[in-house]
């Protein structure tokens, strides 16, 4: 029930600030965002003792989530009607990765798993990053996953929030 009002409370607060003191029609996922990360950075003591419970409902809407997502999903189709951005994806994904690999493992020596999981959020979010964690029994890494990988999309939504409007011109 305490991990439930606190997402709640982060949520509704991040809705409030949003119109507060954003222009109207603006979304208010990069401040819920920024505020969780914020909460959960300030208060760690606090989060870890509710980590469990949050775990629990956060495994339950993930996979509602990936069922909601993959339901949609057609890679043949994809594959056939749009060949060219399906080989751009794999590039990008593929330099994403070994630039990723390369600085953090040879420059900043960091264990192969913080690696992966980086990449997991950074590609296909905290989501998948989160569950990838669990799977692997990466138990102390599923928060920072999940942060990380909340933290891009805020800083990504809030530059393309930005960026939109100037690139529609």
């Amino acid at each position: 029930a305490i991990s439930l009002s606190i997402s709640s409370l982060l949520v509704t607060l991040g809705r409030i600030l949003t119109k507060a003191i954003l222009p109207s029609g603006t979304s208010s996922l990069p401040l819920a965002s920024i505020l969780t990360v914020v909460a959960a950075t300030t208060f760690p003591h606090f989060f870890s003792r509710i980590r469990t419970a949050g775990t629990s409902l956060g495994v339950l809407f993930i996979q509602l989530f990936f069922a909601a997502s993959g339901a949609g999903g057609n890679l043949i189709l994809v594959m056939k009607q749009a060949p060219s951005l399906f080989a751009f994806s794999i590039l990008q994904i593929g330099i994403h990765f070994g630039v990723l690999m390369a600085l953090g493992r040879w420059i900043f020596r960091l264990p192969h798993r913080e690696l992966y999981l980086a990449s997991n959020a950074n590609v296909g979010g905290p989501t998948t990053a989160a569950a990838m964690a669990q799977a692997k029994n990466w138990n102390s890494l599923v928060l920072p996953a999940l942060l990380i990988g909340v933290l891009g999309y805020a800083s990504a939504t809030a530059i393309a929030l930005a960026l939109g409007p100037v690139l529609l011109k």
